[in-house]
């Protein structure tokens, strides 16, 4: 731990530790004050960390790497830069470095902080959509022997991995694992994380609309709809779901927009004009329409072969015919935004493109909703240029956090040291 290059911890960097362990980043600050050794730069480098400010953070682990030969010290200096580069940057070359440094740590023995760089490995497998392989790496850390603390991050990671797949029960129950851990180590700051995940999974994300009537969901509400009881038409995700069968459908938006005005009035027939008026946004429909909309409609009858369900043609147009109650999950608002919102939700980095892609919007509307998501913090905009990368916060195993992990050892080995 951090404590292990000073013989006698100075009491203001204990207090520093100790400050830091329960989030207080400008409590940090003072008491670590102007002093220049390596263990005050690394300590104060964690504290801006904590606080936003990556610049001067990896300014003051910079010079904490330049200045100390002691290696437990050095390679939590690389942690942290990692964590700090991650907050920024390559979601598959923080991964990597990530375990690099994880290795490491372990190698001289700091399997705390081993752990901790595992999750960021995590993390970054999260910012890539791969949520199985963040699973199993959460799993593995879990396995092992921790503190309590750790555990604790360890559950919200696992937690925020669930809620990302929609899976408001196992989300509730990793969360209920944290709570555990945190009355073996209370910590205010994880604590407030613990409560701000719990009432994430109660709010309001999105509506089900069935049958002519709409309900607010929650994640729960989501899950529940997705179990294989009803066909779904996820217009959030733009995906049709029918028991363990998806098709997605980002990619075919005339399509989409025809088997969502299907959904929605499911059991009813919507009118021929206005499936065409809406799917080929065209005012004044004429036959050249028509012949249009039959065409797609046989495409849609195709997509949709093993799901239980097709567009039937009735008298004045066609319905969708299904053997489970037909549903339509929507944005709980329809602004841009709102949609842009839900698509971040899945823990993947997207660009506006992609984004554009999948929600039916031009490049442009999105990069507007996009900003409007950042600007209000409901958004992470990493990398430049060709590269730049949008994501959904990831509170409960972002860098800020972990980096707790790097000081509070501090305080515990002046805790050892007057025991022997």
């Amino acid at each position: 731990m951090l404590s292990a290059v000073m013989s006698a911890p100075a009491p203001e960097l204990v207090s520093a530790a100790r400050a830091l362990a329960s989030g207080d980043g400008i409590g940090a600050l003072s008491l670590v004050g102007r002093a220049s050794g390596p263990v005050a730069l690394a300590l104060r480098g964690i504290a801006y960390a904590q606080l936003g400010d990556l610049e001067l953070a990896r300014d003051a682990l910079e010079r904490a790497l330049a200045t100390t030969d002691e290696p437990r010290l050095a390679a939590r200096a690389r942690a942290a830069l990692v964590e700090i580069a991650f907050a920024e940057g390559d979601p598959a070359q923080a991964a990597r470095a990530a375990r690099t440094s994880a290795d490491e740590l372990a190698r001289l023995g700091d399997d705390r902080n081993a752990a901790m760089q595992r999750l960021v490995a995590a993390r970054a497998e999260v910012l890539l959509g791969r949520l199985g392989e963040a699973r199993r790496v959460v799993g593995d850390v879990l396995a092992s022997r921790l503190p309590p603390d750790v555990r604790a991050i360890a559950s919200l990671a696992e937690a925020e991995i669930a809620t990302r797949a929609l899976a408001a029960t196992d989300a509730t129950a990793a969360l209920a694992r944290a709570r555990t851990a945190l009355e073996g180590a209370p910590n205010p700051l994880l604590s407030r994380e613990l409560a701000a995940r719990e009432a994430e999974l109660s709010s309001s994300v999105a509506r089900i609309e069935q049958a002519g009537a709409a309900r607010d969901a929650d994640l729960f509400a989501i899950e529940e709809a997705g179990r294989g009881d009803l066909f779904l038409v996820d217009a959030c995700r733009r995906i049709a779901i029918a028991g363990r069968a998806r098709v997605p459908l980002a990619k075919r938006p005339v399509l989409f927009m025809l088997l969502v005005d299907l959904a929605r009035a499911a059991p009813a027939s919507v009118s021929r004009d206005a499936l065409a008026a809406h799917a080929f946004e065209a005012r004044k429909i004429n036959e050249s329409h028509r012949g249009r909309l039959r065409v797609e409609i046989g495409r849609l009858r195709k997509v949709l072969e093993g799901l239980g369900a097709e567009p039937v043609a009735t008298p004045d147009g066609y319905s969708l015919h299904s053997r489970r109650p037909v549903a339509l999950l929507v944005p709980r608002d329809e602004d841009d935004a709102s949609r842009v919102a839900i698509l971040l939700g899945d823990g993947a980095s997207w660009s506006a493109q992609q984004i554009a892609e999948s929600a039916g919007i031009s490049k442009r509307t999105a990069q507007r909703a996009l900003s409007e998501l950042v600007d209000s913090g409901r958004a992470l905009r990493t990398g430049g240029g060709r590269n730049v990368r949008y994501t959904r916060p990831g509170a409960p195993i972002a860098s800020r956090m972990l980096l707790l992990g790097l000081a509070p050892d501090v305080a515990s080995n002046e805790s050892e040291d007057k025991a022997s």
